[in-house]
């Protein structure tokens, strides 16, 4: 079974909009974290999911269709890394259903996408502090 056209527009729109909100949100974590290992963890997280919400963008097929709202941070005072560890296992789930779902011959560059970005959560996940 292969994703169809309008439902890959709505998934890029998503991804897109999920890491450029993670994004948005390690990049404030990273000024007052006092935690030196997390803060470079969330540093360089931050520029990946930058990275990740530009490659889900490009890939968007030109349909326009609604997109869903992004996850909410977690409250002042808490759990910064258990949060981010989260949203990595749903980024990561998200990724690992579209590689069944695109063929990688009929559609090669969004397959190219989900490896890459796949390959990013990994190693993300790998480089957590220990908390």
């Amino acid at each position: 079974m292969t994703v169809a056209i309008v439902d890959l527009a709505d998934r890029c729109d998503q991804l897109a909009a999920r890491n450029r909100h993670v994004f948005e949100i390690l990049g404030a974590w990273v000024a007052d974290e006092p935690d030196a290992a997390t803060q470079r963890w969330f540093s360089a997280a931050a520029h990946r999911h930058a990275w990740h919400a530009d490659l889900w963008a490009g890939r968007r097929p030109a349909i326009p269709v609604d997109t869903v709202e992004p996850p909410t941070p977690p409250q002042p005072g808490g759990d910064r890394v258990a949060w981010y560890l989260a949203a990595l296992d749903e980024l990561t789930h998200d990724a690992e259903v579209l590689t069944v779902e695109v063929d990688a011959e009929l559609d090669p560059s969004t397959s190219r996408v989900v490896r890459l970005v796949s390959a990013d959560l990994d190693d993300l996940a790998r480089l957590a502090p220990a908390g």
